[in-house]
């Protein structure tokens, strides 16, 4: 084809890592003995919920269908495994930016269980509705699971079964039993007890076996934003906890700002710990929740913990502000943490958690721990990516292991070396991961790119080809044309350089017609001084005259839109198509909603008679760069369109670049619907007839 600032001050107590302070925090450890727990008086009236406890029938059924599903220990792990306890659905939804639906939420908890997460919390139950719909939901599955499991059709559900509200076959039936749903909420309040506290109630009322309690374990917290005493705070956190078990419950304690309140007062913030192990807690979760520690810190104090709690499980909860969330993750790992709270795809508050999916590759494939079920790590990318689109967010192309670029090459020379050696420029396998290695088209590829291109295509491309193209290449590239993801126009570039190559149709010429009528003086109606206007008065005074153009003399004219204006696109495409034997040449016109929507009608309407594979290919994206020349109006513009074929969801992309906006499209706009006329719905490529 052919076309004619504030600073702040910060200060920090000294970490306290000499070794003699080991021993000093065995005498202020708590004894590991269960204590009994002292009933407070009942706090003023005022301050207690008016609704009554549930009746005691009520509680006892409640609490026997919590103690039912915990019939597998969901805290005994193998040795060298590591919890992941995903919080997308609570932690992660606080994203800017991110919405989840119900739909939503039970469909990317489907798609954790299925690759093996340990622990997924499902929201706050007391809350909002939805959280409290999803975990009823999750519920009445994992009860029609146990109902199948009974009767031997599959395999026992520990509450892990999800279903999609509006079709009950798309998200339930995973026969997973490995993973269990969490319920987030935190202590209870003060001046309120424990059986009138409606978080608590609201935890209780909820199905999942499993309960997060948020903690604070920083004293400076405590007395300013609880404004509690030190000693109040620990009683928080003993009887919320030592409640939610006598329900039921398995007790996961979310030790906030830990690592700030260790730095603060590590006596205190270890007694807040040692207090929610001797009330009961599983697990207790060593949170970052600023998001600012260092790893080196993070592995020296968690080692202390560690070895101070003993038998209770020691988790990680790490925010991402200072861009360390995975290595602070990883480092509580080497200090003896067993669960690593966080997110997929780092989703969450500010600039987001620790991201579970670099984690977990990073746990299975550089530390040799366990994190999902044996052959599940193969399908982190699939399952990341899945995610990311039902969270309707963007995947990051630079995403370590599951990204689109992770294993991307665009240099000449890495290219050649990974023929030879793939882990020469790659720290592991993509496919461990799901994921590939490829490379791209660009000004910096040698050969050895353009030639894995054309392999990926299914061309046979010789060595003096993939020269000539490279060339070609190089010389769009200076001109504006990013090729490395407009894989189809760089596939045009192999068709057109096939010494074989015969175009479909040829555009000789086009031109384009853009006018508007909205432009001009717009008159403006003068006001009386009173303020009112005498427009309606019906006088036949001369100065309420009109003159020709039917203006009022009386108004003011002045620069703006003009109602009722329109504007008008109109463009004439003439081509040449070669379907026959003998060349036929075609003139279209068109009008469109702009000067590239009528250019593109006017195409179609040439080409749609010879080729009507075109009707079901539509552009689903479009986008302008501009490439600044001194901020010019005469600077070159890049566009990109996405194409995709209704009939097979093929899609594809190509580029254009010129001074002029409307020749950078219709560049684009040729180069995408030839691709598409070669790749048909009925895969046909345009058959030149010889008689």
């Amino acid at each position: 084809m052919m076309l004619g600032a504030t600073t702040t001050t910060r200060t920090t107590t000294p970490l306290f890592f000499v070794k003699k302070k080991r021993t000093d925090l065995k005498i202020v450890q708590l004894s590991r003995r269960r204590r009994s727990r002292r009933k407070l008086p009942p706090p003023p009236k005022s301050v207690l919920k008016t609704n009554s406890p549930p009746p005691a029938e009520e509680e006892e059924k409640r609490s026997s269908i919590t103690k039912a599903k915990n019939s597998k220990n969901a805290f005994k792990l193998e040795t060298n495994e590591i919890a992941l306890y995903d919080t997308t659905l609570r932690d992660g939804a606080q994203q800017v930016g991110m919405s989840l639906t119900l739909d939503d939420k039970l469909a990317v908890s489907k798609r954790l269980k299925e690759i093996g997460v340990r622990f997924i919390e499902g929201g706050y139950p007391g809350s909002n509705p939805k959280d409290a719909k999803y975990f009823e939901v999750e519920a009445n599955n994992a009860r029609e699971m146990s109902s199948q499991s009974n009767s031997g059709s599959s395999k026992n559900s520990s509450y892990t079964d999800s279903a999609d509200v509006s079709n009950k076959n798309k998200n339930k039936n995973v026969n997973n039993t490995n993973t269990f749903i969490s319920a987030f909420g935190m202590t209870r309040r003060k001046g309120v007890s424990v059986e009138q506290d409606a978080g608590l109630q609201a935890m209780l009322d909820c199905p999942a076996p499993v309960a997060c309690i948020v903690a604070k374990a920083w004293d400076e917290q405590c007395e300013k934003v609880l404004e509690v005493t030190l000693e109040e705070n620990l009683q928080l956190i003993e009887e919320s906890v030592a409640y939610l078990i006598e329900n039921g419950k398995d007790v996961i304690v979310d030790a906030e700002h830990f690592y700030d309140g260790y730095n603060a007062n590590p006596e205190y913030a270890l007694k807040c710990l040692k207090t929610a192990a001797n009330a009961g807690a599983k697990a207790i979760a060593l949170c970052d929740t600023n998001g600012g520690m260092m790893p080196w810190d993070v592995e020296a104090i968690t080692r202390i913990v560690v070895e101070s709690l003993g038998d209770t499980m020691i988790g990680v909860h790490m925010h991402n502000d200072g861009g360390l969330a995975v290595a602070n993750s990883i480092a509580g790992v080497r200090a003896g943490a067993t669960m690593v709270q966080g997110c997929f795809n780092g989703y969450g508050e500010r600039t987001g958690n620790a991201d579970l999916v670099v984690i977990a590759a990073n746990l299975a494939l550089k530390m040799g721990k366990k994190v999902v079920p044996d052959g599940e790590l193969a399908k982190l990318t699939e399952c990341a990516r899945t995610i990311a689109k039902i969270c309707r967010q963007d995947i990051l192309a630079r995403q370590p292991y599951v990204g689109p670029d992770a294993f991307a090459h665009k240099g000449g020379l890495h290219v050649a070396a990974l023929k030879k050696m793939p882990m020469s420029y790659n720290h592991i396998l993509p496919e461990l991961v799901g994921n590939s290695a490829r490379s791209v088209v660009s000004e910096l590829s040698g050969r050895g790119n353009v030639l894995d291109a054309a392999y990926k295509t299914g061309r046979e491309v010789s060595g003096d080809m993939a020269k000539k193209v490279l060339a070609q290449i190089k010389s769009l590239e200076s001109k504006g044309f990013i090729l490395e993801d407009a894989g189809a126009s760089v596939d045009i570039l192999f068709q057109r350089a096939a010494s074989d190559y015969e175009a479909p149709f040829n555009v000789v010429e086009f031109t384009v017609h853009s006018g508007s009528t909205s432009f001009g003086v717009v008159a403006k109606e003068e006001d009386d001084d009173d303020g009112s206007s005498d427009s309606g008065s019906g006088s036949s005074d001369s100065n309420s005259s009109s003159n020709g153009n039917g203006t009022n003399r009386n108004r003011a004219p002045s620069e703006g839109y003009k109602e009722g204006s329109f504007s008008s696109n109109q463009a004439i495409v003439k081509i040449d198509t070669f379907l026959t034997k003998n060349m036929e040449t075609r003139l279209s016109v068109a009008e469109g909603n702009g000067p590239v929507d009528a250019l593109a009608k006017a195409l179609r309407s040439a080409l749609r008679d010879d080729f009507p594979q075109l009707d079901g290919i539509s552009l689903s994206d479009y986008k302008v760069d501009l490439l600044s020349q001194g901020g010019t109006t005469a600077a070159v513009t890049r566009v990109t369109i996405d194409f995709v074929d209704s009939a097979t969801d093929l899609r594809w992309r190509t580029v254009g670049a010129h001074s002029s906006i409307i020749e950078a499209s219709f560049r684009a706009l040729v180069d995408g619907l030839e691709y598409g006329i070669e790749r048909c719905a009925d895969g046909c490529v345009v058959d030149f007839e010889t008689n």
